[in-house]
């Protein structure tokens, strides 16, 4: 039996790693993360409010598994 998942948001893709960004200026920020594609390395979002995660993972055009 084989099961397609359909992935329209990079955070449901399990190669994307979410780490700390904190904002060293600002002292509200210092939660604030960033969102990685862990093929390519690349940043999905930066700077990024924990709470709005998925509205700024959006799949870019530049993503692996849309090859």
């Amino acid at each position: 039996m084989e099961l397609n998942i359909k992935i329209d948001n990079c955070i449901d893709c399990p190669e994307h790693q979410v780490l700390s960004d904190p904002d060293p200026y600002d002292w509200f920020c210092d939660d604030d993360v960033k969102v990685i594609c862990k093929i390519n390395n690349k940043t999905i979002t930066c700077a990024c409010r924990p709470h709005h995660i998925r509205k700024e993972c959006d799949i870019p055009e530049w993503c692996p598994k849309l090859k």
